[in-house]
């Protein structure tokens, strides 16, 4: 009985705690949310501005982390592309699916690279 006590003092908080992210874990797939920003100061022409400092620190940090990981890096750019499945998209060949801007290709999708091959991120 004792034995019994031991063993699931041992596995219950196993069970219990979730498996911890990685070291130095990003989320390489969307870039953080600063419209945020300017969703409720649309007539603030500095919320703008503020945005767009929130996107490129957020594009730097990531490529610091990515170069130093040995990853592709996302581009100081942030687009404003229209959103996978709509006539937009579809009409123009791009689209953005998932933080990522990506073009229409006969056989698939292709993501977008700037000059540098750096990956280029999006607001749908």
């Amino acid at each position: 009985m004792r034995h019994l006590f031991f063993l699931a003092g041992f596995l219950i908080p196993a069970l219990v705690h979730a498996q911890p992210s990685r070291y130095g874990d990003v989320s390489y797939s969307q870039p953080q949310d600063c419209s945020v920003i300017t969703r409720d100061q649309r007539a603030n022409p500095y919320a703008y501005l503020f945005r767009n400092i929130c996107e490129q620190s957020d594009a730097r940090t990531k490529q610091s982390v990515a170069r130093i990981m040995g990853r592709p890096q996302p581009s100081t750019r942030v687009l404003s592309v229209p959103a996978h499945g709509t006539d937009d998209a579809k009409r123009h060949g791009v689209a953005c699916m998932g933080g990522l801007v990506m073009l229409r290709l006969p056989n698939g999708w292709q993501q977008a690279l700037d000059a540098e091959h750096r990956y280029y991120t999006c607001r749908g």
